[in-house]
């Protein structure tokens, strides 16, 4: 039984394959190799979330590995975006705001 899980963890990616896909497998070893019906179960319950736990382990790689190639790149988030979107509006508001005085003055 060790023999077999360690071929099946090791030889399928499984990060990389849906759940459906993953018990597809599963259960074709479970078959192929004839374990009882208990086993099987927690062998193809055990694959599943190893796959899953596999997949989200990647998911952050990925994800940290992108978020530090745009630091490296010089991008700015888009939270900082907004943030300087936001300081714009912020200062097109006052600069008008003292436009509009200035005229005004300039009315009167």
């Amino acid at each position: 039984m060790k023999n077999l899980e360690t071929a099946f963890y090791s030889g399928i990616g499984m990060a990389l394959k849906g759940k459906k896909k993953v018990e597809e497998i599963a259960k074709k070893l479970v078959k192929d190799s004839k374990m009882e019906a208990k086993e099987g179960k927690m062998f193809v319950d055990k694959a599943v979330k190893q796959a899953e736990e596999a997949k989200k382990e990647l998911s952050k790689h990925i994800d940290d590995s992108v978020k530090n190639a745009v630091m490296k790149m010089g991008f700015v988030s888009k939270k900082e975006a907004d943030a300087l979107k936001a300081e714009i509006a912020k200062l097109k508001q006052q600069l008008k705001a003292k436009t509009a005085k200035k005229t005004t003055y300039k009315k009167k």
